[in-house]
């Protein structure tokens, strides 16, 4: 497991944030005034620790704490230990994550040209639709909707199977089967209420790691199982990722530690 570097600064713009170079890292906000939900549109103001899992300058994830002035360093201390095991394969999730966006979006694109559409209407569904298209794919196909059609389908292909690799490449860094670490349950997708933890996102990668490895023992899948459920996860989602009957998931979590 690779320790990554624990900066501190509050300025979030981009080009403070380029400061501390490419790569994965946790950026502690300090002690500080946290928002919490205190219900349906209704906040209430402590104080705590705020901490983010970075990719260069891209925020992929967010702890936050409500604790003491005195219990400040330990709880950042608490929640980047929590993260470690996992930023690498949340940082591979995220990347997948923003491609699927990206994907979603050319296709959505796609489908809003038609033959019939005006060229005046065409020119704002690309402003509309900023940065799928560069500047020079633009002008050749801007007056020409096969063109356009085409290379948008070409452009969803290329970025689905970007997604895909990245899914891939978090598949490959799941921390070992054999001695799995605790879900990362403090850290969300981002700050904000309702919370959108990675947790869920994490277990059932895992899960389809685990589906997908055939080969393994026996004796491994009962600690699995108990790790997957105590993190989570359903009875019937773990059945639907890995196959595995919802009897053997009972039998496993009726044995013993």
């Amino acid at each position: 497991m690779v320790e990554l570097p624990l900066h501190t600064g509050k300025d979030m713009r981009e080009e403070a944030l380029a400061e501390y170079g490419p790569g994965l890292y946790f950026l502690n906000n300090g002690f500080q005034q946290i928002h919490t939900s205190a219900g349906y549109d209704s906040w209430s103001v402590d104080h705590g620790v705020r901490v983010w899992l970075m990719d260069g300058t891209e925020a992929i994830a967010c702890a936050q704490e409500v604790v003491g002035r005195a219990e400040a360093d330990a709880e950042v201390e608490r929640l980047v230990a929590q993260m470690t095991p996992w930023a690498p394969v949340v940082a591979a999730l995220a990347r997948a994550g923003c491609l699927a966006a990206r994907h979603s979006r050319i296709v959505k694109l796609r489908n809003e040209i038609t033959r019939d559409t005006p060229v005046e209407q065409i020119d704002w569904l690309l402003d509309h639709y900023a940065g799928l298209l560069d500047a020079d794919e633009r002008k050749l196909w801007w007056s020409h909707i096969q063109k356009i059609h085409n290379g948008l389908t070409a452009k969803a292909v290329a970025v689905d199977s970007e997604r895909l690799d990245a899914r891939t490449d978090a598949m490959a860094v799941v921390p070992p089967r054999s001695a799995l670490p605790p879900a990362p349950n403090s850290w969300q997708m981002s700050p904000g209420s309702p919370a959108v933890l990675w947790t869920q996102p994490v277990v059932e990668l895992c899960a389809q790691a685990w589906a997908a490895a055939r080969d393994e023992v026996e004796d491994s899948r009962g600690p699995m199982v108990r790790w997957a459920i105590g993190s989570g996860m359903g009875k019937s989602e773990l059945h639907q990722l890995t196959g595995m009957s919802r009897t053997t998931i009972d039998r496993y979590l009726e044995q013993p530690e």
